[in-house]
């Protein structure tokens, strides 16, 4: 589509920020920052990340580098499929 702001570009940006990242302080600015945000960008992004691990606990292949996260997905996966986060 090459919207540079669409999933793909996203996707992009995430990854090449998350390959950066100096971890705890990163995070923490983060969290921070994005607790200023609009509310339903607040929501939107909530959206997001359950949409990740939904998709993460249905992953058939994975190695030692994501087991933990797949395993923490499958883990939460019955409360994921309950989540009702609507877009307001």
């Amino acid at each position: 589509m090459g919207d540079k702001f669409g999933g793909a570009a996203l996707a992009d940006i995430v990854s090449s920020s998350l390959n950066t990242f100096g971890f705890s302080e990163d995070i923490e600015n983060f969290v921070k920052h994005m607790s200023r945000e609009h509310r339903t960008l607040q929501q939107t992004f909530t959206r997001l990340c359950v949409a990740w691990l939904q998709h993460l606990a249905t992953v058939d292949s994975y190695d030692g580098r994501n087991e933990a996260s797949v395993e923490f997905a499958r883990s939460i996966k019955e409360e994921l499929d309950k989540a009702a986060l609507p877009f307001i």
